[in-house]
């Protein structure tokens, strides 16, 4: 069964009034991004488009004029800084997550680099050894300043016992001192390469030299947690939804992707969000969820005035295959600002997650504004009548429609009372008002590829 868990809140007050939609909530708009990745690595890039649409390692010119190297850059705005990165594993380098396969005992990291850092930043390069999921040697060497040109390096390592596996990673900024990040610091390498006596394993792709062609989808106005997100054209209404799915590393830590609106900062806080100001509203959306054991999907949404929580909802998906309506009311007593909405394919904690839990929504909206599936199929359409109506309310649909056809109709609290399926075969629904008290109501009328709504008074 599904679970909510509604907060609410201090300030008694009671009004309807007419609600934000939410940007994109249908899933309908997409940006392809394409770019370029390193063979054998993974790098920021599908984080930094998802985020911020932002590519931050590319191609260039390596040492030997045939060859390639890998630039990571530092990207940023209005005081969000977001460096570049390549890492030879999933999960978190500096934890010693993950890891590749690597039995030798070097003495020298070397290879060739270029770097131009700003202020007191620095580039670092992680090399970390591991033996039976234990590390036993790290080593974080930082570069600073400025180097134009291709310039050999070489690194001591101190590997004390023979390994199993190593991980890998450099990264454009400082990323273990955050307020000296600067947009615009670069760190370029090429030609990686183990060195000491005996030593012949190298880690795949060192030199940089293969890449692979990618395209990526990012969803307009969302950003993106977590590695494995996109649309799908399996919907319920219109042509796209998004689905979102748990992965695992190396090291069999699974991560949670998601979408939300506002950003989170490197300390995991959130902020921005959605210009909200209503008191009575409701969410509706659909939802199918693909998963093995207790695993759970994730709606988290949150109000707030100024930087004051006002309150919100926790919303949890069970396993279905197919897809399910959903709705959360949301009754505030004092006005919000700002809505803040999450999306996650594991629910937190994470004790439960499991390795390709897959989370698919659609039709995203408050019920005070849906959103309109294929505008150009509503418009047009006239209001429902009488308005003021008392026992029966005519709802036009679209000239010379056949089909089935939901109603739904929201009272002033968001909370629905009323829904009636129709097999149509008109371009007029006849709806009868008797079970319903007086007052205001929306309505919510959905045919296969549209969805359209209005007010009404019921005296």
């Amino acid at each position: 069964m599904k679970q909510i868990t509604i907060l609410l809140f201090v300030f008694a007050f009671n009004t309807f009034v007419h609600a934000q939609s939410i940007p994109n909530g249908d899933f309908e708009h997409w940006t392809n991004f394409h770019f370029l990745e390193p063979n054998q690595w993974l790098t920021s890039n599908v984080e930094t488009i998802h985020k911020n649409e932002w590519i931050t390692v590319v191609p260039v010119q390596g040492v030997s004029a045939q060859g390639h190297g890998v630039r990571m850059m530092t990207d940023g705005e209005n005081g969000r800084v977001m460096p570049g990165y390549v890492s030879n594993t999933g999960g978190d380098p500096i934890e010693g997550q993950g890891g590749v396969p690597y039995h030798d005992r070097p003495t020298y990291l070397t290879g060739h680099m270029r770097y131009h850092t700003l202020y007191n930043d620095t580039a670092l390069i992680l090399v970390t050894f591991k033996k039976q999921g234990l590390i036993i040697n790290q080593h974080i060497f930082k570069i600073h300043g400025e180097q134009t040109a291709w310039h050999p390096f070489e690194y001591l390592l101190a590997v004390n016992e023979t390994p199993d596996s190593v991980i890998f990673a450099a990264v454009s900024s400082n990323v273990l001192n955050e307020q000296v990040m600067q947009t615009g610091s670069y760190l370029d390498l090429d030609g990686l390469a183990f060195t000491g006596r005996f030593v012949t394993e190298q880690m795949p792709n060192s030199d940089f030299d293969l890449w692979d062609s990618r395209d990526l989808h990012h969803a307009q106005g969302w950003r993106v947690e977590g590695l494995e997100m996109d649309w799908t054209d399996e919907t319920p209404y219109g042509e796209r939804a998004v689905w979102m799915s748990s992965y695992s590393d190396m090291d069999g830590h699974v991560h949670a992707s998601g979408v939300r609106t506002g950003d989170m900062n490197e300390s995991g806080d959130w902020f921005g969000g959605l210009p909200y100001s209503e008191l009575l509203d409701t969410l509706t959306g659909y939802y199918k969820y693909i998963a093995d054991g207790e695993d759970a999907g994730l709606l988290s949404l949150e109000m707030l005035s100024g930087l004051v929580s006002l309150g919100g909802a926790y919303y949890q998906f069970y396993p279905t295959e197919n897809w399910t309506y959903f709705e959360i009311p949301l009754h505030l007593f004092q006005e919000p600002d700002t809505l803040r909405l999450q999306l996650s394919s594991t629910s937190y904690p994470f004790d439960e997650a499991l390795d390709g839990s897959t989370l698919f929504i659609d039709n995203l909206q408050l019920s005070s504004q849906p959103l309109l599936i294929q505008s150009s199929m509503s418009q047009g359409l006239k209001p429902a009548y009488p308005n003021p109506a008392v026992a029966l309310i005519h709802v036009p649909l679209p000239e010379g429609f056949k089909g089935d056809v939901l109603l739904t109709m929201y009272n002033e609290a968001g909370a629905s009372v009323k829904q009636m399926n129709f097999h149509q075969s008109g371009s007029l629904l006849r709806v009868p008002l008797d079970d319903i008290p007086s007052g205001q109501y929306i309505y919510e009328i959905q045919g296969s590829q549209w969805l359209y709504s209005g007010k009404f008074t019921k005296r």
